[in-house]
């Protein structure tokens, strides 16, 4: 059973995901490679990259392009509301 963030409804692997893709800068037109996303996450989401990633875009939060030979990830609006709220989740969890 995944667990789930309180706030968001996301798995912790989703969080991670969105957070790794923020932090390669794939936001709205800019794209980054999913082989970079992978690389960048610290620990993977158990279920697997490509379900996380398919889940995310169900739920609107990035956008997958395919780009010739491999596939490009950037969030969303949406989603950099909703990683905005987790991150202020968590400040507010250390008050």
């Amino acid at each position: 059973m995944r667990s789930m963030s309180l706030s968001s409804g996301l798995s912790e692997g989703g969080e991670a995901v969105l957070l790794a893709i923020w932090k390669l800068r794939g936001i709205g037109t800019n794209t980054v490679d999913e082989r970079q996303v992978k690389a960048e996450m610290t620990k993977g989401p158990p279920e697997g990259l490509t379900p996380t990633l398919q889940l995310l875009e169900a739920q609107g939060f990035i956008e997958i392009k395919d780009e010739g030979d491999r596939k490009g990830v950037s969030i969303t609006p949406l989603g950099l509301a909703i990683l905005r709220k987790i991150e202020e989740d968590k400040l507010q969890e250390l008050k």
